[in-house]
């Protein structure tokens, strides 16, 4: 499997746990602090959990892309810098779930953070809706598979070009 479709399979389980994630808190009651909360919460920490794994092999498999960005060999700070916050977050959030059950403060945290790495994993996953498209439309179209390359911009704007790996 190439890169592109590696990376296509991977960005569409995030948009899924991500939606399924957003829908279940939307749809949840929540709980008051120290009462135990149903099966909604069990699986809103499978999905978290699953989500963030999914975010760290992501971050895991572009690391080329941030070593290129920190020494100076491609654009992209503002993006990088936009990842790293939203990955402490998330992290931040992981970790706080479980004090949520017992106290009102780690729950507000939990909120908080929770919200924000939503919020920015949302914003990060509808920049990436056109590309997952192009290679969407390329694999029911059934066509040979070819790799998508992104300049890296600051701005992220520009379309990718399409260098043929068939």
């Amino acid at each position: 499997m190439n890169k592109t479709l590696r990376n296509f399979w991977l960005d569409l389980s995030l948009f899924l746990l991500l939606g399924t994630d957003i829908a279940l808190i939307s749809l949840s009651r929540r709980a008051p602090a120290g009462i135990h909360p149903g099966f909604g919460w069990h699986v809103h920490v499978l999905i978290s959990i699953l989500l963030t794994l999914a975010c760290l092999i992501h971050i895991i498999l572009h690391w080329r892309w941030f070593q290129a960005v920190l020494t100076g060999k491609a654009r992209g700070k503002t993006k990088l810098i936009m990842i790293s916050i939203v990955t402490i977050v998330m992290l931040l959030a992981d970790l706080s779930g479980h004090g949520a059950v017992v106290s009102s403060g780690a729950s507000g945290l939990h909120s908080l953070t929770g919200y924000t790495a939503l919020v920015g994993l949302s914003v990060h996953a509808i920049r990436r809706a056109h590309w997952m498209a192009m290679v969407a439309k390329r694999l029911l179209m059934g066509g040979p598979q070819k790799e998508v390359v992104r300049p890296a911009l600051t701005n992220g704007s520009a379309p990718g070009r399409i260098k043929g790996l068939s």
